[in-house]
């Protein structure tokens, strides 16, 4: 009997706790919770986490349809690149015949070359598209590429076009480098497009890696057959440096070979690609094996070939395909993985979507029944029963009163809806008006361009990004030539005309991106984003074009023609400061002015600046 009114007081020390309190509170509310509300929060709660686990498992299943979907893409593009790099290489075969060919070449030698050269640039073509919205970094470096491969193709031509005897060993041996080393900077590329690949899908390590390593084996075979071209023109031995090179070459092949043997001749490994392997090692190995052995030993002895470069070329090309025929073959097989991998990663989405569909329709369908057989009927007669404790007389199971402690509420947050949205809308009004307001203090109300502060704010932000991620940006100053003669002559409402005119002609002419704004007056102001001085004198020159040869109709009905002088200023020459551009633009102007007026002139960094030579304008504007 002493025990219960100890085990009393220790309930009620702990409800005094914190823990007691809350804990004592969260059964008093579940314990006057209405079913209904309890079943509504429970639903909620298992509707909340099925979905989180659902939309959890789906993303999941989308990742790895995405990483799939990237590798099949990347060993796509691996192709494209590969595919580049090989024609490249060729290319030197045709280069190589022309430089060893005798005082001119032979018909057929540059139609050898020029037919090679389109294939390259092709290839280069087809990855340039290729890359330039998925990798741009590689495309930029593909870029860098092309501009060497152009070099070095005007040097070949430059040597080629010489007579035989004034071609130096050293001259042609400097053309050989700069066409193989055109090559080598096209590998960073396809090092890009195989990392790409084998991060998406692990699985393709395998084909990638080996079809990288067959496509090195097939460079450094060209590279081989390049450093012949010296010696294979002149007739004469290999140098010091020339057999250092060809060792190394031949020494990094031997490596390059014993690396793919050994994959090849791991278990599992498909029949085609041991049949390519086979029919390489034949061809390469052995029989231009037998051709390399016969030149390694004249230009080690007496220098005398009998062949020239493209002779050699002849008979050392044919068997190289047959490395690209295995590089083909293990593409090939990593497109074949990368595709079987994608339709099972769709199935298992698709899988995936319409079971989760399924749980999350037969919780619906659960919870719908659950309220229609059970949670309404015991809500009606709770409301009935309740009706009964006020001294009502049911009928039957009646509605719920309508001025009851619900219907209040409903009541309160009807009227709270109201007095939010009332809210709301005068929160929208006062946005539109500041909006308004701002959009006026940025803007020119005649031509509706941006005016000169909201130009310099904007223009100061692109060039801080184009300094930030080194790209360029062009300014452009345009005054309208005698445009106080024109007001003068034919009213400023005809004037008023022309500011609008050159407004909407300036904005048809710009890019996304560009800028353009009223710099006061008739003065106007261009920035063009992502642009150098050469793209910023060609804009500029087909604005003054369109301006020529834009017209505007007086108040008497005369048409009148008008034109604008302007100057270029870029940021590579002139600085990257907004005020810097702007001095230069604004001193290239002026030297349009006094060059004759309608005309575009480029800012120079230390000289007087160089006018365009457009036509010669009328020194007033026209009336017809």
């Amino acid at each position: 009997m002493l025990g219960a009114p100890r085990r009393a007081s220790g309930l009620r020390r702990l409800k005094r706790t914190p823990v007691g309190r809350a804990h004592h509170l969260a059964s008093a509310r579940c314990t006057h919770m209405p079913l209904s509300r309890l079943f509504r929060l429970a639903a909620l709660l298992v509707a909340l986490a099925t979905t989180l686990l659902v939309a959890r498992l789906v993303t999941h299943e989308w990742r790895a349809l995405r990483r799939v979907m990237v590798a099949a893409q990347a060993v796509a593009d691996l192709r494209l690149s590969l595919l580049a790099t090989e024609m490249v290489a060729r290319e030197g075969g045709p280069a190589n015949g022309l430089l060893g060919d005798a005082a001119s070449a032979a018909p057929q030698r540059l139609q050898a070359l020029s037919d090679a050269r389109q294939r390259s640039d092709r290839a280069l073509d087809a990855l340039a598209q290729a890359l330039l919205d998925r990798q741009p970094a590689a495309a930029a470096t593909l870029a860098t590429a092309r501009d060497a491969l152009a070099q070095a193709r005007h040097q070949v031509d430059a040597l080629g076009a010489l007579p035989r005897f004034e071609r130096t060993a050293d001259a042609i041996r400097a053309r050989v480098r700069g066409m193989a080393a055109v090559v080598q900077q096209l590998a960073p590329t396809v090092g890009v497009l195989a990392n790409t690949a084998l991060q998406a899908l692990p699985a393709l390590s395998d084909e990638v890696q080996a079809a990288r390593l067959v496509a090195e084996l097939r460079e450094n075979a060209g590279l081989l057959g390049a450093h012949f071209t010296a010696a294979l023109t002149r007739q004469q031995q290999f140098t010091v440096d020339e057999r250092a090179n060809i060792e190394r070459t031949r020494g990094r092949i031997d490596e390059l070979r014993l690396l793919i043997g050994l994959w090849v001749l791991l278990p599992g490994q498909s029949d085609a690609v041991l049949q390519a392997w086979q029919h390489a090692s034949a061809q390469y190995f052995d029989q231009a094996g037998v051709l390399l052995g016969w030149v390694t030993d004249n230009g080690g002895s007496d220098g005398r070939f009998g062949l020239d470069p493209a002779g050699f070329a002849a008979l050392y090309e044919p068997p190289m395909d047959s490395l690209l025929t295995l590089r083909d073959v293990l593409l090939a097989q990593a497109s074949r993985r990368a595709a079987a991998e994608r339709e099972d990663a769709l199935i298992t989405l698709w899988l995936m979507a319409a079971g989760s569909s399924l749980m999350v329709g037969l919780l619906v369908a659960t919870g719908a029944l659950l309220q229609r057989r059970i949670l309404r009927p015991l809500a009606h007669t709770t409301q009935a029963l309740d009706a009964l404790a006020r001294n009502e007389a049911p009928a039957s199971l009646p509605a719920a009163a309508g001025k009851d402690e619900i219907a209040a509420v409903i009541g309160a947050v009807h009227k709270l809806q109201q007095t939010l949205q009332a809210r709301a809308e005068l929160a929208a009004e006062r946005d539109q008006l500041i909006s308004q307001l701002r959009d006026q203090s940025n803007t020119d109300f005649l031509t509706g361009l941006a005016n000169r502060r909201a130009f310099f704010e904007q223009a100061q932000r692109e060039i801080t990004q184009a300094h930030r991620h080194g790209y360029g940006v062009v300014v452009i100053l345009m005054d309208i030539d005698h445009f106080k003669q024109l007001n003068d002559q034919h009213g400023h409402a005809c004037g008023d005309q022309v500011l609008v005119d050159i407004a909407i002609v300036a904005r048809r002419a710009l890019r996304q991106g560009d800028l353009v704004a009223r710099h006061g007056g008739e003065e106007f102001v261009v920035l063009l984003s992502h642009a150098d001085l050469a793209s910023g004198l060609r804009f500029a020159e087909r604005l003054r074009e369109a301006i020529a040869a834009s017209t505007v109709v007086s108040a008497d009905g005369q048409l009148i023609r008008y034109t604008a002088s302007l100057g270029v200023a870029a940021s590579q020459q002139h600085g990257l400061t907004l005020a810097q551009l702007l001095s230069r633009a604004d001193a290239a102007m002026y030297a349009a002015k006094q060059g004759g007026r309608n005309r575009v002139c480029a800012a120079l960094p230390a000289a007087a600046p160089v006018p365009l030579e457009p036509p010669e304008p009328p020194d007033a504007p026209a009336a017809s």
